[in-house]
């Protein structure tokens, strides 16, 4: 009997979650294609960032996961091109025959051009690499500051700038400045320590969200001591210094963007319809446009909620369109139609530094301060569980 083969590139958190659902069709094998050997959590790296936790909390070792799994092969290679044609996924090393190529490459952050320095002088943290190079900045920074106080406290502020104010920029900057006030707080340093700011395009924080993580997630920034600019717009990021549009001018020791997202790289060399952001255009069952047996996941792609507003990527998103997908493969082989997607929210929590956070439950119920943070924490410990026991099974094969 001949198996039907099903490519995915990447393997994030909608492409991992598509493979745990397509194993249980003995008919089908798999082959994952991603540059790194490693599953970056990226939905948690304000705690690496902000020293709570090491490098391994934020990563899954893809070989150990999928040696565990008889139907996967795992291909360590960056995917140079994709011949629909002929149904083909390009490497530098070979070429790949598929019969459904799943898409999972998920996202960068997105550095509008039409503001300068914003590339050169700015952070981001969408990867491993540059949360790592930020986090080792950061510290090597504080202990310049400390060492510089033998002069007295007659120096600079230390100022730390979160652009903009969506879920990853409230959840990083919470965390920063929790961090910065146990920091000085552990230390007794005598002179003042950190600012944090939060520059907010829009006249409030997690615009478009439940009023209630609003209003729980400025409470909790305000007791932080963070400081809250709203209406400002970025106009200009020079070495060490924020101009905003409004002719404001802000002197910072570091920066990190979080304004945007834009569809990895791969996507502008594909000849598939994308939106300016470089997001591939599905349609409701997640296929690229032209391409029955081509689907697109998570952040690299442009979802819409019942083919009209763009749902806000999150790591939820990515995993309940991998299961979607896997669905409509499944429903393919069979011949039978495919189904449009329809997303149901299972509720949202959002860290808000140290041992605080704030959530809606499914049902609408309500919860904020440690028993948010704990129920965040559970979720997470829920996520990674299967998988690290999955790698461990993979390690010893």
């Amino acid at each position: 009997m001949k198996l039907t083969h099903v490519v995915v590139i990447g393997g994030g958190y909608g492409g991992i979650r598509t493979i745990e659902h397509l194993i249980h069709n003995p008919t089908i094998e798999i082959t994952l294609i991603d540059k790194n050997p490693y599953h970056y959590m990226q939905a948690e790296v304000y705690e690496f960032i902000a020293n709570k936790v090491d490098m391994s909390h934020v990563m899954i070792d893809l070989p150990s996961l999928f040696k565990s799994f008889a139907c996967v092969r795992f291909i360590c290679e960056k995917v140079t091109s994709i011949n629909p044609m002929n149904n083909q996924v390009v490497t530098p090393t070979q070429t790949l025959d598929y019969d459904y190529l799943v898409i999972a490459t998920g996202s960068k952050t997105y550095f509008p051009d039409f503001i300068p320095g914003l590339r050169e002088y700015s952070h981001g943290v969408k990867n491993i690499p540059a949360a790592l190079d930020f986090k080792q900045r950061f510290e090597s920074a504080l202990l310049n500051r400390i060492e510089s106080q033998s002069k007295g406290c007659d120096i600079k502020p230390f100022n730390i700038v979160i652009g903009g104010a969506g879920l990853s920029g409230v959840e990083i900057t919470a965390e920063m400045a929790a961090y910065a006030n146990k920091f000085y707080k552990n230390g007794n340093f005598g002179c003042l320590g950190v600012n944090v700011y939060l520059i907010d395009a829009y006249e409030s924080i997690l615009y478009g969200m439940d009023p209630f993580l609003i209003q729980s997630a400025y409470e909790r920034l305000s007791a932080l001591g963070v400081h809250i600019w709203h209406n400002n717009r970025i106009k200009e990021v020079q070495k060490n210094q924020i101009i905003l549009d409004n002719g404001k001018i802000l002197d910072f020791e570091f920066m990190i963007f979080t304004g945007g997202i834009s569809g990895s790289s791969l996507t502008r060399h594909l000849g598939f319809e994308i939106n300016p952001k470089g997001h591939l255009m599905v349609d409701e069952a997640f296929n690229v446009s032209g391409h029955a047996n081509i689907y697109a996941i998570g952040d690299i792609a442009q979802i819409l909620d019942n083919g009209k507003k763009p749902l806000a990527p999150t790591a939820q998103l990515a995993e309940r369109s991998g299961e979607h997908v896997a669905l409509n493969i499944f429903r393919s082989i069979k011949n039978k139609p495919k189904l449009p997607f329809n997303y149901k929210n299972g509720g949202v929590m959002i860290a808000l530094g140290g041992e605080y956070g704030a959530g809606i439950l499914p049902g609408g119920i309500k919860v904020k301060g440690y028993l948010a943070y704990l129920i965040k924490k559970a979720i997470f410990g829920f996520y990674t569980a299967t998988l690290r026991r999955r790698t461990a099974i993979g390690k010893r094969r």
